[in-house]
């Protein structure tokens, strides 16, 4: 059997190979109700600490699932010296969902809600976001999803970030003067790269003097074209893959 072909679910206990568990409540649901499997059916179990296992189903009522690890898949990761934020501008629930999505497939660690001068929206769907953050960890086959940061202003974010560059989309930019440029004034010291995504007013005036005044904020174009914010998470992330740092 291809094991990548079996479902896979995102488990925070701990996992360890031939130990019986039971199965958290809306996993539960998931795998009997969604999934529809039975005693003796596999799936993949999986954590950023543990790594991921093989599970089999041996015992379920309506409310109980229990299962066996099996066999161990791929053991857990050894974090990189240099982590990928991203810093996005609060925008309606439904597109935060898109962008907090494309996101954690393309790899970002962290997800810092940013509360900017031109902002429409000042709170979060926590719960919402979470739910998505693991769906899409489990989708795209990574091991770790990405930290969720309570929201922040984007003052208080730029000054308490003096270890990390931070590449911000500036619509004011030249337009050739995408990320693959500016990435000749990275210094590559800092330990940590932050993304920041305003919102699709732009960056007021006050705050693009903020991120001048930053000797470790490095400004760049996406392109002629005004973008959406959650488009503008999918390009400013592709466009950082390519500098090959992940």
């Amino acid at each position: 059997m291809k094991f990548s072909r079996l479902p896979r679910i995102y488990a925070n206990i701990s996992l360890i190979k031939s130990n019986s568990l039971n199965i958290t409540e809306d996993n539960n649901h998931y795998l009997q109700k969604v999934l529809r499997l039975k005693i003796g059916d596999q799936f993949r179990i999986f954590n950023g600490v543990d790594g991921e296992f093989i599970a089999q189903i041996t015992n379920m009522t309506k409310n109980n699932l229990s299962i066996l690890l099996t066999d161990i898949l791929r053991q857990p990761l050894i974090e990189d010296a240099d982590q990928i934020i991203l810093g996005i501008s609060l925008i309606k629930t439904d597109r935060m969902l898109d962008a907090v999505n494309m996101a954690v497939q393309l790899g970002v660690t962290k997800i810092v809600p940013i509360i900017a001068e031109r902002s429409q929206y000042r709170s979060i769907n926590e719960q919402k976001l979470l739910k998505i953050i693991i769906e899409a960890t489990e989708q795209c086959e990574r091991l770790n999803p990405p930290i969720l940061a309570l929201p922040t202003s984007l003052e208080v974010f730029v000054k308490s970030t003096p270890d990390i560059t931070l590449l911000y989309a500036n619509e004011h930019e030249h337009k050739y003067c995408t990320m693959l440029e500016a990435a000749d004034k990275i210094t590559y010291t800092a330990l940590d790269i932050s993304i920041i995504v305003g919102p699709e007013g732009g960056f007021s005036p006050n705050e693009l003097e903020l991120f001048a005044s930053q000797p470790h904020a490095i400004s760049f174009s996406l392109g002629a074209n005004i973008l959406r914010t959650e488009t503008a998470v999918a390009t400013c992330l592709a466009q950082y893959a390519l500098l090959g740092r992940w």
